[in-house]
């Protein structure tokens, strides 16, 4: 390992145990292997399970959301591959497509496994961590072993673009994509225009991975630009590469490891889109009609918006978008073209007339008075007769 991979990872291993130790949870830092290394995976094997939600889990709820539907749908992760051993994604992972060497349904990076855990883990005995959508399915895309690597820098639009057809032609109906590129190609914007054509969703990271520098593909039209979140709140605008749609958690963030039943602690920007992604599969299972901006659109209009008065002239906020997205919200709230108003002109109501009850009351009053007369007849004749019964004897 090279003297400056080494830094890189023990800045990763400082931040993440500062995001464990915020948390109140064990820092574990999230698996950064050596290339070579890419045979066995099994170094994640024996993490520890940690049995707390994260608070980004518990700000999503989106179990509330799980009786009406868990995602059933395929969504596609590009990044490190997702492991198909991690016991809380065993069965929801296929095989995928690999453009950097290696099956991958398997993860020795460890990052594109946490983002499809977030997405499609599912309940494990002795751990509450569970994904957003856990009926949702993995379709891992890996377009590298090393993010960190410096000659990805300029392959990765390119990457990018192949990584998101081999998603469309797997069937993905939402695409997430935690990488970032500082800079866009044709055949990234073609890839991209042809994912929205087909009717698939990409959902790609908004923050930048350098001061000032663009973010792709969030950056183009179609996508799902998602801003990370941490429990203080959003990140200050100019760290961002592009202007989110939506924000979503990415800080203090529990997450299967590639191996065994273990969990580590991640802290990266592009852990936003995993949450994003996920409310979108719930809301394509929900209703499969929707269209991809009409998806967008729903998760924008349900989102929590922020608090704080927007800038002079804006429609968002810069830092979190519509807002920070809210799965069960984007499922049952009504989207503004469903609510049917009520009509302008005012209502007359119509009141019927009394009921005639003179009939009724006419014969109570004629009967009283024919039972009258009829006690004045015979009142006389019965006294009469009651007089002369004794004479008689």
């Amino acid at each position: 390992m090279s003297l400056d991979r080494t830094r890189r990872a023990l800045r990763r291993i400082t931040v993440v145990a500062v995001a464990s130790l915020a948390a109140g949870l064990p820092a574990v830092a999230l698996p950064s292997l050596p290339v070579a290394a890419a045979a066995s995976c099994a170094a994640s094997a024996g993490s520890p399970v940690i049995e707390g939600a994260s608070w980004g889990q518990k700000r999503m709820g989106a179990e509330h959301a799980w009786a009406r539907t868990t995602g059933d749908v395929v969504v596609a992760v590009l990044d490190t591959g997702v492991s198909a051993a991690a016991t809380s994604l065993q069965g929801h992972v296929l095989p995928g497509v690999d453009l950097a060497g290696g099956p991958a349904d398997s993860d020795c990076y460890g990052r594109g496994t946490f983002v499809g855990s977030l997405i499609a883990g599912h309940a494990v005995e002795g751990t509450q961590f569970v994904g957003l959508a856990p009926g949702a399915t993995i379709l891992p895309v890996r377009i590298t072993n090393d993010p960190d690597d410096i000659t990805l820098v300029d392959a990765l639009p390119t990457l990018l673009a192949r990584g998101i057809t081999a998603a469309v032609d797997g069937g993905a109906r939402v695409i997430a994509v935690p990488l970032t590129a500082t800079a866009s190609s044709p055949e990234l914007e073609q890839a991209v225009q042809a994912a929205v054509a087909a009717d698939v969703l990409v959902v790609a990271a908004a923050g930048s991975p350098t001061t000032d520098a663009a973010a792709y593909p969030a950056s183009l039209d179609g996508v799902l630009s998602v801003a990370p979140l941490g429990e203080d709140g959003g990140v200050e605008a100019s760290r961002l590469g592009a202007a989110p749609d939506i924000a979503a958690p990415s800080a203090g963030l529990v997450g299967a490891v590639p191996d065994g039943a273990g969990h580590v602690v991640g802290d990266e920007p592009g852990l936003a889109v995993a949450y994003a992604a996920g409310a979108a599969a719930l809301v394509r299972a929900d209703d499969p009609t929707l269209t991809v901006e009409a998806v967008i659109q729903r998760l924008m209009v349900t989102a929590d918006a922020p608090t704080r008065p927007l800038p002079e002239g804006a429609s968002t906020d810069p830092s979190l978008g519509a807002g920070v997205v809210d799965p069960v919200a984007a499922i049952s709230r009504l989207a503004p073209g469903q609510i049917v108003a009520a009509p302008d002109e005012a209502l007359t109501l119509k009141v019927p007339p009394p009921a005639d009850e003179r009939p009724g009351g006419l014969a109570l009053v004629l009967g009283l008075g024919l039972l009258g007369a009829a006690a004045a007849v015979l009142g006389p004749l019965v006294a009469a007769r009651a007089v002369r019964r004794p004479s008689r004897g």
